[in-house]
């Protein structure tokens, strides 16, 4: 996850937050290390930076490959989009003649990344000829909260965008989560679950092109591929892909969303991403019991987690509060047991606390709060500021992560506890 400026009422960058999976980390202004924390539960963390070595968390006999579960990315503070016109000029100098009598699919969640795209989309459909834009919303039942339909309907009719919204199977999402229960990290079922109507929308409609709201930014995979497309210039639009905000910061979405008047209501609750509400690859501060209700049929829910743990889970000595509490179902049984026992090692500890208020500050402040003075740079300059910063840092995280499976593999074979 790339790192969120955490902003003063007067728009000074006070620090960085990331969060993952059961882990959140905290820079001060200047970019270095404030802290290293571990969820005990939804509430609080603890900091763990003294557990922590070669990009291994090592407690209780047990050891952890941090450097795998937290993705930790690093970017340059500058503008790239700071007027949505201005930005949308310079796509239609180098793309609109190629763009003309196109019609273009733009896969919408209605989170901020793919509200930027349909904006710029939207923009550019005024101005070049024939073009056509649509959206195609894809909601996974009972796993999303129903609002979130409400905001990409409104959300596309603001920008005056067609829209058409798809629902992944109802009967097989019911069935398999009473059966299988909720999706795991490295087994996200639910995915599929929600490509397949995006899929057949496309093989019925047959657009030119699709878009989506990919940034270099987000994460390392997707800055590998994007970054290596085209390391040079920017390049949005290959015939069959369009990457309208591909080069854009953290900065660029804020703005121009807010600017736009369409900030989802889950950043202003302080949530780092627009997500299914029961998405396995959320961090775990990032669930709250008071939101099960905003689901269609919290019940199905329930029912589906406490299938998790029986089919699962229920002998590996993780007791079901303790599974429940925790959202351990998120995490493959054998990643779970570990976590739960590191837990159990350093929750009686003396360790500096933070509560899940800090977070929610940290992460709500950037929309809300003004937003912070910092250079603006042309499509071509991003290209290769982002790439300077994130690919230094990319190959950083794949060393750090190689470290760490080493060191693990090694204390197992030495009759140790690694994973």
């Amino acid at each position: 996850m790339e790192r969120y400026p955490a902003l003063s009422s007067s728009g000074e960058v006070t620090g960085y937050a990331v969060s993952s999976v059961e882990f959140s980390v905290l820079y001060r202004p200047d970019g270095s290390l404030r802290g290293r924390y571990l969820w005990l539960d939804a509430e609080e963390a603890v900091r763990i930076d003294s557990f922590l070595s070669g990009g291994v968390l090592g407690a209780g006999g047990v050891q952890v490959e941090y450097a795998r579960l937290v993705e930790d990315i690093p970017w340059p503070l500058v503008y790239v989009a700071w007027d949505l016109d201005e930005y949308v000029d310079w796509v239609y100098r180098e793309y609109g003649e190629k763009l003309e009598g196109k019609t273009v699919m733009v896969n919408f969640s209605g989170g901020k990344d793919s509200t930027a795209a349909l904006a710029v989309l939207a923009r550019l459909q005024e101005r070049v000829r024939g073009l056509h834009v649509y959206a195609v919303y894809s909601h996974v039942s009972y796993l999303e909260p129903p609002r979130n339909i409400d905001f990409a309907v409104k959300a596309a009719e603001r920008l005056g965008v067609e829209i058409e919204v798809v629902e992944a199977d109802r009967e097989l999402m019911r069935r398999r989560l009473l059966e299988e229960g909720l999706p795991y990290r490295g087994k996200r079922w639910c995915t599929y679950m929600k490509l397949r109507p995006i899929k057949r929308l496309r093989k019925a409609r047959r657009p030119d092109a699709i878009a989506d709201g990919d940034r270099m930014t987000e994460a390392f995979k997707r800055f590998n591929r994007l970054y290596r497309m085209s390391p040079r210039r920017p390049r949005l639009y290959d015939g069959g892909r369009i990457r309208p905000i591909y080069i854009w910061t953290l900065l660029d979405v804020a703005k121009i969303v807010r600017d736009l008047g369409l900030v989802h209501p889950d950043y202003l609750q302080g949530l780092p991403r627009v997500a299914c509400l029961m998405c396995p690859y959320k961090a775990l501060h990032e669930f709250s019991e008071d939101e099960m209700d905003l689901l269609e049929d919290p019940g199905l829910i329930e029912e589906a987690i406490k299938t998790s743990y029986r089919r699962y889970y229920s002998d590996t000595g993780i007791p079901w509060e303790e599974f429940r509490r925790q959202h351990l179902w998120r995490h493959h049984p054998a990643v779970a047991v570990k976590l739960y026992r590191v837990k159990k090692t350093v929750e009686g500890m003396d360790l500096e606390e933070i509560r899940r208020s800090r977070l929610e500050a940290a992460y709500r402040s950037l929309w809300v709060n003004p937003l912070p003075r910092a250079k603006r740079v042309t499509p071509e300059e991003a290209v290769e500021l982002i790439g300077e910063v994130v690919g230094g840092a990319y190959e950083e995280a794949v060393s750090r992560a190689a470290e760490a499976s080493r060191l693990v593999e090694a204390e197992r074979l030495s009759g140790g506890q690694g994973s």
